[in-house]
């Protein structure tokens, strides 16, 4: 859900991290006809951006699809793969997905406006607990901010995730320092035994 101030109602997230042949071609068809077909499937936001740091998992591309509940993200994933076109395109442009996971969006800060976009993962009891002052510091540097917890994961040592938009990561990484250094922060983290276990940097390479 795009340019939201506040916490939202929860939604389903389903992200696919995706080996793409032809990435040029994939989101000229994205733009084309394949995010709107998305939202004709009853998806609420789309978007892909591919991995431009973080580890091994620099160049893979993440295609996120946000749904209503798991529910309409499951009955979606159908719907996307029995698609005749939506079949063909990604034939076409040599899609493989190497997972899929569903997270749980609990909270949500401005809008999902940017560049980039990055991915923290944490470990411990994922919660939307604090959000509204950890963004007093993260709207320095990013656009927007989600706070997801993970459903269906895999076998993985992260319990949930935090989505930030931004237009400079140097400004993102500078708010992100200032929110973990807050005592209050600390303090919910120790709370809820919560640490970051890692961080991709990605760019968005088309949404809607």
């Amino acid at each position: 859900m795009v340019g939201v101030e506040t916490e939202i109602e929860m939604t389903a997230l389903t992200i696919a991290i995706t080996q793409i042949q032809d990435l040029n071609g994939f989101v000229n068809a994205a733009n084309e006809f394949g995010n709107d077909r998305m939202l004709e499937m009853g998806c609420k936001h789309t978007q892909t951006a591919k991995v431009i740091m973080g580890g091994e998992a620099a160049g893979l591309v993440a295609v996120s699809f946000e749904w209503d509940s798991v529910d309409a993200a499951i009955a979606g994933s159908n719907s996307i793969n029995s698609d005749s076109q939506m079949l063909q395109m990604m034939g076409d442009t040599g899609v493989s997905v190497v997972r899929r996971s569903v997270l749980e969006i609990m909270g949500e800060q401005g809008d999902r406006s940017g560049e980039f976009n990055t991915c923290l993962y944490m470990s411990g009891n994922a919660t939307s607990e604090g959000m509204e002052k950890g963004w007093g510091h993260m709207k320095a540097g990013a656009t927007g901010m989600a706070v997801a917890r993970g459903i269906a994961t895999g076998m993985s040592p992260w319990t949930g995730a935090i989505f930030c938009w931004t237009n400079s990561v140097d400004a993102l990484l500078a708010a992100s320092a200032n929110a973990f250094s807050d005592p209050d922060q600390q303090a919910i983290m120790v709370k809820n035994n919560s640490q970051p276990v890692g961080r991709i940097i990605a760019q968005v390479l088309t949404s809607s």
